[in-house]
């Protein structure tokens, strides 16, 4: 099934899926546009995991506790050696978070624990019944992944997805739209099929009901 006069896509022919996915650099990075960065932190996250799950003992807490400690430990006895040398301080530049950039993180923080509890109010009160079955539905099914694996088995997974699926999709789009469509108009004539059959078997009871 062709489309003639548009490319296929499928999220709908007027936007890409770099579009749906922001435009700027975390879209260029997860369809692989800058191919050095996402290489890299793909190659980050398999090396972590197969290092936090090979190596017995090794957790990420561990790893980030020894990181910090060599770090502060050369980063001392190099500003203490400089002091007695007179040679130049290590250069660790200035860290500090802006005010404007607290205020600004907490105010998204607050506004999506607002709409949190403004959604959970609703749901509580039977107002949104929609957003309950949404909710329930993504519980429920967190609970089944929940009992598959571990937190960080799934974090590691869903970098890897983000990282590779967006990317191939992008390069495959119009032969998946196209084999949609053929599904989609697949699944409507077997609904229509049923319809009409049920149609004919309504109008049979209701004959053999009034002869």
């Amino acid at each position: 099934m062709d489309c003639p006069g548009r490319s296929c896509r499928l999220f709908g022919a007027q936007r890409s899926l770099h579009d749906l996915l922001g435009g700027g650099t975390v879209a260029d990075v997860v369809l692989w546009r800058r191919t050095e960065v996402a290489g890299g932190l793909l190659a980050a996250v398999v090396a972590s995991w197969a290092l936090f799950y090979c190596v017995p003992g090794y957790t990420l807490l561990s790893f980030v506790s020894q990181v910090l400690m060599i770090l502060l430990t050369v980063l001392f006895v190099w500003a203490k050696a400089a002091q007695l040398l007179n040679r130049a301080l290590p250069p660790v530049p200035l860290m500090e978070i802006s005010d404007k950039s607290t205020s600004e993180a907490a105010e998204i923080v607050g506004n999506f624990v607002n709409k949190v509890l403004q959604d959970f109010g609703n749901i509580a009160l039977g107002k949104d019944s929609s957003l309950f079955y949404k909710v329930a539905f993504v519980l429920l099914l967190t609970s089944i992944v929940g009992r598959l694996t571990d937190l960080i088995t799934l974090v590691y997974t869903s970098a890897v997805i983000t990282l590779t699926i967006p990317a191939l999709l992008e390069k495959s789009e119009e032969h998946i739209a196209r084999y949609l469509e053929i599904a989609s108009a697949y699944v409507q004539a077997c609904g229509g099929a049923c319809e009409e059959y049920k149609c004919k078997m309504t109008n049979r009871l209701l004959q053999k009901k009034l002869s």
